[in-house]
């Protein structure tokens, strides 16, 4: 039997009602599922709050774990997260954009500046 480890590399901190991912490397299905999971668990106490991405340009992640991912981002939805902003720092940032399904509703921004985001992300709560 084979065992598939979690890969990708991320830190989550928690200011107010904003949650810092900082991630790097590939991510695979078994890294989107564990990555989603502390996410949920870190805001479980939140009604409403805000997804602020800074991947760096060795992120990335498994055509597989894209579907996990934009589960993931429902998700989120649902547990209180009102935006997501990401820094575009590597080419994998608009991977899911084709796959975002009809249901994910909450706002994305991609973007190069980070001040742009976080004071776009600061305005949505």
């Amino acid at each position: 039997m084979v065992t598939s480890s979690a890969h990708g590399l991320y830190s989550l901190s928690l200011s107010q009602n904003t949650v810092f991912c900082d991630y790097s490397e590939g991510f695979n299905l078994h890294g989107v599922r564990e990555l989603t999971r502390d996410v949920l668990s870190l805001t479980a106490h939140l009604s409403e709050w805000v997804l602020f991405q800074r991947p760096t340009e060795t992120a990335g992640i498994t055509h597989d774990a894209i579907g996990e991912m934009m589960a993931g981002y429902l998700a989120f939805q649902q547990a209180g997260c009102k935006a997501v902003g990401i820094v575009e720092n590597s080419i994998f940032v608009h991977a899911g954009s084709p796959h975002r399904p009809s249901n994910l509703t909450m706002p994305f921004m991609i973007d190069k500046d980070e001040e742009k985001i976080k004071h776009w992300l600061s305005g949505v709560l």
